[in-house]
């Protein structure tokens, strides 16, 4: 959310609701600079954090609502995931090993096939946590988690690269801003705003918007679009694109022997035949313009040692 203002203020969110204070009023001749002095002025202090309540002089129509609400901005979206990886790295015990180095060696292969404008924009960083889970995300702004539950199921590079880069195409779409944006949208008509309060006041801070970003669920629309920009780095960066292929497989069979995907990456990710088709599709078209290089073989338990 901004830049400036955030140098300058403490690095607290608040969430402030109020009763809903909507108007129409069609005698607005006159008043277009002073509406959009206005809009530009809510807009920034609701996502710079300015300590506002909604009140009568701030009151906002339905068809403002867009314009309050814009997607966070990169840097903010950085913000919140920063913050979210701290709560992650809490909770769950990072692996330092050669297994994360060979993570890190994917993820940084796969960041410099990125235009330069998505490898300047966003700060991806790759961890790996030790846990069974079969699970694998980024959060906004850059920071990764790979599971090494998922893992240590990846027979190839290729496999790996590709929910890489499935997961670095989430941050680069901005999915969670856009999703954060509609949200605010649909809350409006209760006032809800974002506001820079002290540490004492019982309201939700940037930790609430860290937890937006930890529990978001992709929508159908969204997890293709992953796939398909995943699909494009992964052979961008010189990986064979059947590793999507080899990753759906991998997931289906965990699945179908009776793993717990609550919390998982199925569940936040549902593999739905629709993906598989579209991927199988991507792959014939971009194979119809050249050749892959060989996958390459991934042997997890010699990164133990």
């Amino acid at each position: 959310m901004m830049k400036n203002a955030m140098n300058t203020m403490e690095d607290k969110y608040t969430i402030v609701t109020g009763s809903a204070n909507v108007v129409e009023d069609s005698r607005r001749e006159g008043r277009g600079a002073a509406d959009e002095g206005r809009r530009r002025f809510l807009r920034q202090a609701a996502l710079a954090g300015i300590g506002i309540v909604a009140a009568p002089a701030l009151i906002v129509s339905p068809a403002e609502a867009g314009q309050l609400f814009a997607a966070p901005s990169p840097s903010d979206q950085k913000k919140v995931g920063d913050q979210a990886a701290k709560q992650i790295l809490q909770k769950y015990r990072e692996v330092h090993d050669e297994r994360a180095r060979h993570f890190q060696e994917i993820g940084r292969r796969l960041v410099d096939a990125l235009p330069p404008q998505d490898r300047n924009t966003w700060d991806f960083e790759f961890h790996v946590l030790d846990s069974k889970e079969v699970n694998a995300f980024a959060l906004p702004g850059g920071p990764m988690f790979m599971f090494t539950g998922l893992y240590s199921k990846v027979t190839t590079d290729d496999a790996l690269a590709a929910v890489t880069g499935h997961e670095m195409t989430h941050v680069r779409k901005q999915h969670w801003a856009q999703a954060y944006a509609k949200s605010q949208e649909r809350s409006l008509i209760g006032s809800v705003l974002l506001s820079l309060l002290h540490a004492g006041r019982t309201v939700q801070t940037l930790a609430g918007l860290a937890d937006s970003a930890l529990s978001l669920k992709y929508s159908r629309g969204e997890e293709d679009q992953a796939d398909a920009g995943g699909l494009q780095n992964m052979v961008d960066a010189g990986y064979n694109p059947n590793g999507m292929l080899e990753l759906f497989q991998t997931l289906q069979q965990v699945s179908g022997n009776g793993g717990s995907f609550a919390g998982d990456f199925l569940s936040d990710h549902p593999l739905t035949t629709d993906r598989i088709k579209h991927a199988k599709e991507r792959i014939r078209q971009m194979r119809a313009e050249g050749g892959f290089p060989p996958e390459t073989p991934l042997h997890y338990n010699a990164l133990l040692r």
